[in-house]
């Protein structure tokens, strides 16, 4: 995919960057990947950005203040990178699920979303389970 298509106002020289895939996670990232370098708010994704590119990331969006080519990859800047990940991955990806279910508060979070996960599958419901630790 060239990141022409997906991002407005990116400079002409860096349009045809191509690109075969979007990460946030860095041991997940796989080769000409998209590194989103999300900061949370326990752990800044800025700190994983070498790993990225050593798992073969070509493409990082940071809020840091470099923008361009170094080494071979793309820099992009971006005040909102969890936006940009969330628009990036709209736009990506045809397939969109009917319902998307959160849990949040102060306990038990990882528990009520294992055991939700194990009825709905139980009951042959279609689910999937994303537990991230690092944010």
């Amino acid at each position: 995919m060239i990141i022409g298509n997906f991002i407005k106002g990116i400079e002409l020289k860096h349009r045809n960057h191509y690109f075969s895939g979007i990460c946030f996670n860095s041991l997940k990232c796989k080769k000409n990947n998209i590194f989103f370098a999300i900061k949370g708010i326990k752990i800044d994704g800025n700190k994983f950005i070498n790993q990225a590119i050593q798992k073969g990331a070509k493409t990082i969006i940071s809020n840091q203040k470099f923008e361009g080519i170094k080494k071979n990859i793309l820099f992009i800047r971006s005040s909102n990178v969890r936006k940009s990940l969330s628009e990036f991955a709209y736009t990506i990806y045809k397939v969109k699920p009917n319902n998307i279910i959160a849990v949040t508060g102060t306990n038990g979070k990882s528990s009520v979303a294992d055991f939700y996960f194990q009825i709905l599958r139980l009951n042959k419901k279609k689910v999937a389970y994303n537990w991230n630790p690092r944010c």
